[in-house]
């Protein structure tokens, strides 16, 4: 009985997964309002029954996209941390890391800008707004940078009298202000990131971090 019940369960989250990459594949290229349930169980090959065994709507589906890749992206970020060295080099290392996932993974960076876009003027239900909200606050509580930025002040390497968390936040947005940008235009000119466009970004976002002048 156990072991039925543990591959029905195996299986739901199969469905689940699957729905989700067939919604994120059909949102970022139709966008996000002319997607439908049925093009969605089209793509997934399954049924609307089954859909609706994971989401009551599109809209529910396009929040779970939305909050698994930010959490996918903080992740994988988050594990280039290196604790033997100062804070300023660990949020170096991560700063990078995050180039990098964003030159493997450009049409999650892509998702995540035209959700940030839209969400405004999407007609979120109120509950479901606030899941976002709950998830946003809980990101904010438990930021992944505060971590590297913590550090570097008890170690001297970060010295910006910003408190730790509105750095974390500004580095947030002005990261992915950038790199939603340059895989844009990627996409456009059908090229790789500009690596040394992102590199000089990333070393004038760690000069003004800390505010002092980074060795060569």
């Amino acid at each position: 009985m156990q072991v039925n019940e543990t591959w029905h369960q195996q299986l739901g989250n199969k469905h689940r997964d699957d729905l989700i990459a067939a919604g994120k594949e059909l949102f970022l290229k139709y966008g996000l309002l002319q997607v439908k349930i049925k093009d969605v169980c089209t793509k997934a090959e399954l049924s609307r029954v089954t859909f609706y065994k994971h989401f009551q709507s599109m809209d529910e589906l396009l929040l779970a996209i939305q909050m698994q890749l930010i959490e996918h992206l903080t992740d994988e970020v988050s594990r280039a941390s290196m604790k033997d060295i100062n804070g300023r080099e660990q949020l170096r290392v991560m700063l990078n890391a995050w180039v990098v996932y964003a030159q493997d993974h450009p049409d999650y960076i892509r998702f995540i800008q035209l959700f940030d876009i839209n969400y405004e003027m999407y007609d979120f239900s109120p509950e479901l707004r606030e899941v976002y909200d709950t998830f946003n606050q809980k990101g904010k509580e438990k930021h992944f940078l505060m971590g590297a930025l913590s550090q570097g002040i008890v170690d001297g390497s970060i010295k910006n009298p910003s408190p730790p968390l509105d750095l974390a936040l500004f580095i947030f947005t002005t990261m992915m202000g950038m790199l939603q940008r340059m895989v844009t235009i990627r996409a456009a000119q059908y090229h790789s990131l500009d690596m040394r466009m992102t590199e000089q970004f990333v070393k004038m976002l760690l000069q003004f971090v800390c505010s002092e002048e980074l060795p060569e």
